[in-house]
């Protein structure tokens, strides 16, 4: 397991703030994926887990999961 995400932190970094729904995937260089809290530019924090170093199906699933909870409370 990667010590933690690859790529968050990189310059080329888009701001996500303000449009879409509040989670997305980022791939990392190792191949893994990252969910991301789009209203932070984080890794997401989901039951006191940090959301790094995920397969596709998992991050996708807990991307689509998340975001659909979201609009709930709303």
């Amino acid at each position: 397991m990667a010590d933690g995400p690859l790529n968050w932190l990189d310059s080329d970094a888009f701001d996500l703030k303000g449009s879409g729904p509040r989670f997305a995937m980022a791939g990392e260089e190792d191949g893994s994926w990252t969910v991301i809290d789009r209203g932070t530019n984080m890794p997401a924090i989901w039951n006191d887990q940090m959301l790094f170093a995920l397969t596709f199906e998992v991050a996708d699933d807990l991307v689509e999961t998340m975001n659909q909870l979201m609009l709930d409370v709303h």
